[in-house]
């Protein structure tokens, strides 16, 4: 039961992380400012995650170099799929950017087939299947093939990370150093934390930006309540679902969570940003959702 709970709590965060990915792609005037966002969130995920192990703090230093070293791998894979994420939510639309994110969920089912002895029924790959095909729907558009390549590219590349980033979760807790999972942790949002701020430090000033922000409110939303918010999700949701790749299988943690997240994000993000689906979208949209629950409950 407390698993079910946990996979509830990690829908939630799921969401949150979704909305202020996209509000970053959004708010964000330049490629340095959006850097500086992510660099704060994870900045923010990091302190959050030492404040866990505050008081173990002298057992941080003892780690297994298997934590460490996965840790550098599992906190870049992480980084570059929040930045994906919001580049791809910034410009596309949030519907079929989070379908296609919600497919990550696919690798560490592939991997678990093949590695650690999951089992994938003949249901599950019929759902597999089915999602593919509401995909194509989703991404027949009326529209020139110059706008869908822009954030085509990041939505995938986004979706590739997710689903590295569950093999990397799934590993550690396989491994004899699963209890090491709140110092993996810490490290992983360390090595996040650091990434972006390489990407913040090395990407130049543009020119001819749009005019900065004067009003108070906007400043304070876009300095402070955007990165915080977020950092706060990303640290909880890694947390979450380091515990529950552990106990849970591939096929049930991750379709279930990730259908839950994109529904309430898809109902948030049509109230707060307006979004709209063309009909052969909804169509390919609800195929999708019935494809992954398929691929989780059967």
């Amino acid at each position: 039961m407390i698993n079910y709970l946990l996979l509830l709590l990690s829908t939630l965060m799921s969401t949150g992380k979704a909305i202020f990915c996209k509000a970053i792609g959004t708010e964000g005037e330049s490629k340095k400012e959006k850097a500086l966002l992510n660099f704060k969130a994870f900045a923010v995920a990091f302190l959050s995650a030492l404040l866990v192990t505050i008081k173990d703090i002298g057992r941080l230093f003892l780690v297994s170099d298997f934590s460490f070293i996965l840790s550098i791998f599992f906190g870049l894979s992480i980084a570059l799929t929040q930045i994906f994420q919001s580049k791809a939510l910034g410009q596309g639309p949030s519907s079929t950017v989070t379908l296609i994110y919600a497919c990550g969920f696919l690798i560490p089912i592939f991997y678990g087939f093949f590695f650690w002895d999951e089992s994938v029924s003949v249901f599950q790959w019929l759902g597999i299947a089915l999602l593919l095909f509401s995909l194509t729907l989703c991404l027949l558009k009326k529209e020139k093939h110059r706008k869908l390549s822009s954030w085509i590219p990041f939505a995938v590349l986004a979706m590739l990370g997710s689903g590295t980033s569950a093999i990397f979760q799934k590993t550690h807790q396989y491994s004899e150093f699963s209890s090491e999972i709140s110092f993996y942790l810490v490290f992983c949002l360390f090595f996040s934390s650091l990434f972006t701020l390489i990407i913040y430090l090395t990407t130049g000033s543009e020119q001819n930006c749009k005019k900065e922000v004067t009003d108070k409110k906007r400043v304070l939303l876009k300095t402070f309540i955007i990165p915080v918010c977020l950092g706060i999700c990303v640290g909880l949701l890694n947390f979450l679902n380091l515990i529950l790749s552990g106990n849970l299988p591939s096929v049930i943690l991750f379709p279930i969570y990730n259908v839950g997240s994109m529904l309430l994000f898809i109902l948030i993000s049509a109230i707060i940003y307006k979004d709209k689906m063309t009909a052969l979208q909804k169509i390919g949209f609800a195929l999708g959702i019935i494809a992954i629950l398929i691929i989780g409950l059967l």
